[in-house]
């Protein structure tokens, strides 16, 4: 089969385009034929190396590797006499430990949900991305109706996401932000209640004037640097803060005892720790497939590429670049 690949770390120069064996599924797995993918900040990680150091923490990967940690796609077999039901459906699927970045891919059975014949790149954006807006607000944070919800570079994939799916919770006001005019409109457009330039020295008050002086119930960061630390000035107390990313970097140190000021929590993200939840998984893939199947949710979409681009998209998603998400053609056309 054709596939994105990369034997060794580096820029984007390291992927190829090139024929692999293609995967065979294991006894609780499906193989799909992919006709859609999209491009994550994991992916870039992979590739540069980040996940293979030490102080990352996450166990590394191996090489070759493809990339992709979700897809859309038709079921042509089945690891199990038992299951060849699917064979023929067409499905949303995570894919966890990559692989989505070629014509075929596995996932385990309870990573996938059928889905209709339609829309499919809004369906092919939905699962890392949408998988972590839904579980930090809802097992991360335990949003409740009415709490007011603050989203950290909410142009991205993973914060369009958030933003409507805080509204769909019932959470509100809801604010995100963003660094330019054009993201800021875009981000209004998803229904928040207010949209912020956290590159201003007072967005910090800028949330406490839209909150009453309170602050923020829930805060979702992924951005970094100095915007982890003015966080703590626009958070209510007994505030959930919960870090899912850091695009600028870590920032610096935390002195734990801060938190006891508030009573404010302050809890970390990853995506594949919930692999030892997969009824979690499954839950939120279902909540995600049936709000955008419904219109609850609609998935932004940045551009749609030739999966041969994938190098493109990264590159889109590594200038910050696109709002949205990019998602990937791997049918005949992306080849």
């Amino acid at each position: 089969m054709k596939a994105i690949y990369f034997e060794a770390f580096g820029g984007r120069e390291v992927l190829q385009v090139g024929e692999v064996p293609a995967p065979r599924p294991g006894k609780t797995e499906l193989l799909i034929e992919v006709r859609r993918s999209s491009v994550n900040y994991v992916d870039i990680r992979e590739r540069q190396g980040t996940y293979n150091r030490p102080e990352t923490h996450v166990g590394g990967i191996d090489l070759p590797r493809i990339s992709g940690l979700q897809a859309v796609g038709f079921v042509v077999d089945s690891g199990s006499a038992g299951d060849r039901s699917w064979i023929g459906r067409k499905v949303l699927a995570y894919t966890p430990h990559g692989g989505a970045y070629a014509q075929f891919v596995t996932a385990e059975i309870d990573l996938c949900i059928e889905i209709p014949d339609t829309n499919e790149d809004f369906y092919a954006a939905l699962p890392t991305q949408g998988l972590t807006a839904y579980l930090t607000l809802t097992s991360s944070s335990r949003l409740q109706s009415g709490e007011s919800v603050l989203v950290q570079g909410a142009s991205g994939g993973v914060g369009s996401l958030a933003v409507q799916i805080a509204k769909i919770l019932g959470a509100g006001p809801v604010f995100g932000t963003a660094s330019t005019q054009e993201k800021l409109s875009f981000i209004r457009s998803l229904g928040a209640d207010a949209a912020i330039d956290y590159t201003r020295e007072d967005w910090p008050q800028l949330v406490l004037q839209n909150t009453g002086g309170r602050g923020v119930d829930v805060l979702l960061e992924s951005v970094g640097g100095d915007i982890f630390e003015k966080n703590f000035e626009c958070l209510a107390t007994f505030g959930r803060y919960v870090v899912f990313g850091s695009t600028r970097g870590p920032g610096q140190p935390i002195a734990p005892r801060r938190l006891m000021q508030k009573c404010q929590t302050l809890t970390g993200f990853y995506v594949p720790v919930f692999l030892s939840r997969p009824d979690l998984l499954h839950a939120g893939l279902e909540f995600l497939v049936d709000a955008t199947r419904t219109g609850k949710l609609r998935p932004s979409i940045a551009r749609t590429l030739p999966l041969r681009e994938a190098a493109e998209g990264q590159r889109l998603l590594e200038a910050r670049e696109a709002t949205g998400i990019i998602t990937l053609d791997a049918t005949s056309n992306g080849w």
